[in-house]
């Protein structure tokens, strides 16, 4: 089998066998050209060509989040590895494994006027979990150290603490040399997992905490690689009457708890607020979405405990007292298992006030004309059962977390630093992973624009459909307080635009349709046929309706 004749990329392909690392997205290069020869020879690898950088980390990213195990990326030097910084940093907010491999320049070359040459060591700082210099081996040693390194990185990409992690290789020329010989590592390291327990003063302690808080909250945030039992978090639920609070991203389906957490909040009796703080908050799963709840949280000043592996000084509530890094579904059995008196007027509180949403919801939502908001009910209501959604920041998310999810499906939106980047990119790797499956990407328009070369992409999957909410701009500034105060709010803030995606759609050879009715917008997503819908809603008054809407909902 034709490889790359560099020893160092040879070994480099080898420690992405031994853990399973089958996946790679390449970008077109000259100095990468060693690894993507290697990669793109050998049938143990599926290789993705996406000529955009940025494009590629966040297709790499979709990838490896839906098959839960590291992907690879390699790029070529000088400005392409900066490319990937954005998705690198939401995959380390997100904890989702990629192997970032940026070819480089010889050391002597850096700062020499040499083309396309950087500092490129450590360029992402400190938003991967581990960096490894791999420089030329030129002795027995330094295929040891070389060996050493490798196996540290490529453990710590998928270790207790998950995440990306940076090999930048130097690469002198020649560069297009093959070999049919393949070099194997010698000393491959094996970091064994562990599992992290409360010890038995620990267990006291917090028993003790926990006795005489009788209105307990748990609140999930984002959460998508099935750490957390459903049955068992129900059966707290169920049992011990705690109230829990779960955004759609934590992917978990319970009777019982607050799901559309906004729309609880908007219909809370201001004077009666104080009634349904908690005596104890219980955080599990990633980010937070929804500020309203943030602020009711930091506002009831309740303790806060904190159970995470990663990032274990995390304080969103600003009252942290108790830090566990353990597995959530350890700390679930714990907390099942301990004996409490709830409070069942706080746990009826909360869940009369949820039923009394849910029922004015259907009445409220049926006088919406058309609207952002009338046209993501839509989508929540009709996509078919066994459906990924995949949702872009700013209002679109915001609005689908109003709407029960009543079809479970599986929800998934880039909150690890929250961008507009990257997202349809995103989806479009999702989707490459688990062709079998249906996946729907909304988006707005400012954020599909700009990550537009997500459909420069010979890969582009034929189960991956996007929807696209054009209202005109970025209309999250008409929705927040602040931004309609200023000289700017239209021009710069919103940044108003009137462009059709029509055009950009077709260019890249995707089928397209445009809508400006719900019951053509329903109509076009039972047909399934246009890989891309646009629902044009320019010139309604979105955010308006939004208000008159929650507004409704509080009488």
């Amino acid at each position: 089998m034709i490889t790359s004749a560099k020893l160092e990329v040879q070994l480099i392909v080898d420690a992405c066998k031994k853990t399973n690392v089958t996946h790679i997205v390449l970008s077109p290069g000259s100095r990468n050209a060693p690894l993507s020869i290697a990669f793109d020879e050998d049938p143990f690898f599926t290789t993705f060509l996406i000529p955009d950088e940025r494009s590629a980390a966040f297709i790499a990213l979709g990838l490896a989040q839906q098959l839960k195990r590291p992907v690879a990326i390699a790029c070529t030097s000088g400005s392409a590895p900066l490319n990937y910084y954005p998705a690198v940093v939401e995959a380390f907010y997100q904890k989702i494994p990629l192997i970032v491999l940026t070819a480089d320049r010889p050391a002597e070359w850096t700062d020499q006027g040499d083309g396309q040459t950087i500092r490129q060591q450590n360029v992402f700082g400190s938003h991967v979990v581990d960096f490894q210099q791999l420089d030329t081996i030129k002795s027995k040693e330094d295929q040891w150290f070389f060996e050493r390194k490798l196996a540290k990185s490529f453990h710590a990409a998928s270790g207790k603490n998950p995440g990306p992690v940076h090999l930048n290789i130097p690469f002198s020329e020649p560069l297009y040399e093959v070999t049919e010989s393949s070099a194997k590592i010698n000393n491959w390291i094996s970091f064994l997992p562990v599992k992290s327990e409360l010890t038995d003063e620990s267990k006291v302690e917090l028993s003790t905490f926990l006795s005489n808080k009788k209105k307990q909250l748990i609140i999930v945030g984002q959460h998508n690689n099935d750490s957390i039992s459903t049955d068992l978090l129900q059966k707290i639920v169920d049992t011990k009457n705690t109230v829990v609070l779960s955004e759609h991203t934590s992917n978990l389906s319970l009777k019982n708890s607050i799901d559309c957490i906004d729309q609880v909040l908007n219909c809370m009796d201001e004077n009666d607020e104080d009634s349904f703080f908690s005596d104890v908050i219980i955080q599990l799963g990633d980010a937070i979405i929804s500020k309203k709840i943030k602020r009711f949280l930091r506002k009831s000043n309740a303790p806060v405990i904190r159970v995470n592996e990663t990032f274990t000084d995390m304080d969103v509530f600003q009252n942290l007292n108790y830090s566990l890094s353990v597995e959530t579904n350890y700390f679930l059995e714990f907390y099942f298992s301990q004996t409490t008196t709830s409070d069942l007027n706080f746990f009826s509180k909360w869940n009369n006030l949820n039923l009394k949403v849910t029922n004015s919801h259907a009445s409220c939502f049926s006088t919406v004309p058309y609207c952002d908001l009338k046209v993501v009910g839509s989508l929540m209501k009709n996509l078919e059962q066994e459906t990924s959604l995949h949702i872009s920041n700013s209002s679109m998310i915001r609005y689908v977390l109003l709407f029960d999810n009543q079809k479970n499906y599986k929800i998934y939106c880039n909150r690890g630093t929250s961008g507009i980047d990257g997202s349809t990119s995103t989806a479009v790797g999702a989707a490459l992973a688990n062709p079998n499956v249906n996946h729907v990407m909304l988006t707005g328009d400012l954020s599909f624009f700009y990550d537009s070369n997500a459909l420069w992409n010979r890969h582009f999957p034929k189960n991956l459909r996007i929807v696209i909410v054009n209202n005109g701009g970025g209309d999250i500034f008409n929705i927040i307080p602040g931004p309609d105060s200023t000289k700017q709010h239209k021009s710069i803030f919103v940044a108003e635009q009137s462009i059709s995606a029509e055009l950009l759609v077709k260019n890249f050879g995707l089928s397209y349709v445009e809508v400006k009715t719900v019951d053509d917008f329903e109509s076009e997503l039972l047909k399934n046929e246009a890989q891309v819908i646009e629902v044009n809603t320019m010139g309604i008054e979105n955010s308006n309706e939004l208000k008159r809407y929650f507004q409704k909902m509080r009488v």
